[in-house]
């Protein structure tokens, strides 16, 4: 596993800190003892206890930084121990701590060579994010945030485990629902991120071994199907630039189904019915997402119907629809999108 350095803590949290008095302990010190007992019933009963103190948002950002005084040394050593239930207990409780040394802590796991630790790691921020969310004043600042959007896009594109890429995707739609007004720029870009990172999974696909498929279409299902969510009712709209990622999402997603619906020979009906079953929900995820970025552009949306096409085996009305969305003349290649039709089709449609 890689060690980063720690980042020292910031002197907004000294002085929230030195103000607080010298006997304050959020931590009952027996949770504390209790973390690095031998018994993994004592451990997860302290973990438990923790996290449900932890894991309010109303909690004072004071007692917080002070909570977070008392743990950090007892869940460093949990993390950079060689147990990994040990260091998957410590990760979830430093998602709920949100300060700059636990992030520090859960940053450090990104780059471990077990999957099942970098999956807590991206578990651990998305918690973070959650509560971050919530708070009234955050507990993290800006650069924080941004260095995680950051590595959960990294993660998102090229973890070779595609359940720690689905992890990393959850942890930068939580990020993106940031509501906080001097939090809005960290929003966006994990909005882009996801956007981006998305994309460039599925536009490696081919590559990768036949039984770790499905689990990139999830994540372009999943992605689409979020982003159209925020477009639609999320704490604002994000900026024309980001919206326009966001539908070029859309788009290469509804060229791979467009591939798959070819090498059947252009028949619905000979896709078989598990992977058809997927590729409708991609399809419905898409098409909305398709809508709302309309809508976010100031141009009127037009459901075309797509999916119902497709689910009713209509080839003909799928092949025109679908070719009116990523075609060359189809919606996202004219303005306000304009993009390259030969970025969802090669001969452009």
């Amino acid at each position: 596993m890689i060690m980063r350095p720690m980042r020292p803590i910031c002197f907004a949290a000294i002085a929230w800190m030195a103000s607080l008095p010298a006997l304050a302990q959020p931590v009952a010190p027996r949770d504390i003892d209790r973390l690095s007992s031998d018994s993994t019933e004592q451990v997860q009963q302290a973990r438990s206890s923790i996290i449900g103190l932890l894991n309010n948002p109303k909690m004072p950002v004071g007692e917080r930084l002070s909570a977070s005084g008392q743990l950090i040394e007892p869940v460093r050593a949990m993390i950079e121990s060689d147990d990994e239930n040990r260091i998957v207990n410590g990760l979830m409780i430093a998602g709920c701590m949100v300060t700059p040394e636990a992030i520090g802590l859960i940053e450090q796991v990104y780059t471990s060579d077990k999957p099942g630790v970098r999956y807590a790691g991206v578990r651990a921020l998305r918690s973070s994010m959650r509560i971050l969310s919530q708070q009234q004043t955050a507990s993290l600042q800006s650069a924080e945030i941004s260095r995680q959007i950051k590595a959960a896009g990294e993660l998102l594109r090229d973890d070779p485990d595609p359940y720690v890429a689905e992890g990393a995707a959850r942890a930068l739609i939580q990020t993106a629902k940031l509501s906080d007004s001097k939090l809005t720029a960290a929003a966006d870009a994990a909005f882009v991120e996801l956007a981006m990172g998305s994309s460039s999974r599925l536009a490696g696909i081919e590559s990768v071994p036949e039984p770790k498929r499905a689990g990139v279409v999830r994540i372009a299902m999943l992605s689409t199907f979020e982003l159209g969510r925020l477009l639609q009712s999320g704490p604002r709209k994000p900026g024309q630039d980001a919206v326009r990622d966001a539908a070029g999402l859309a788009g290469d997603a509804l060229a791979y189904v467009y591939k798959r619906f070819q090498d059947a020979g252009r028949q619905i009906q000979s896709i078989d019915p598990e992977e058809s079953k997927m590729l409708a929900q991609l399809i419905g995820s898409s098409e909305n997402l398709v809508y709302y970025a309309q809508s976010a552009m100031s141009q009127p949306g037009e459901q075309t119907q797509l999916r119902a096409n497709f689910d009713a085996g209509n080839d003909r009305d799928f092949n025109r629809n679908i070719l009116g969305i990523i075609g060359s003349t189809g919606t996202l290649t004219r303005p306000p999108f304009s993009l390259k039709a030969d970025r969802f089709i090669a001969s452009g449609g």
